[in-house]
């Protein structure tokens, strides 16, 4: 499942990251790569907002669209 189809509440774990280029390490360098769990807070029209490792963290659905995950 891809991360924009999670919903507020759940945790989740990346599966893989299937962004390209800038995108993929700007992902990775702020801690989402493959294996982290994370928590989705909400999931709105905008995006999402994310706790990872007591951060949080907000998301455009076109970036959570780029990550697989799994519950």
């Amino acid at each position: 499942m891809q991360l924009a189809d999670a919903k507020g509440g759940q945790t989740v774990t990346i599966v893989s990251n299937n962004a390209h280029g800038k995108a993929f390490a700007r992902l990775n360098s702020l801690g989402l790569m493959e294996g982290q769990k994370l928590r989705v807070l909400s999931s709105g029209f905008p995006g999402l907002i994310v706790d990872i490792k007591g951060s949080r963290l907000a998301i455009c659905k076109s970036a959570a669209r780029d990550m697989e995950v799994s519950l």
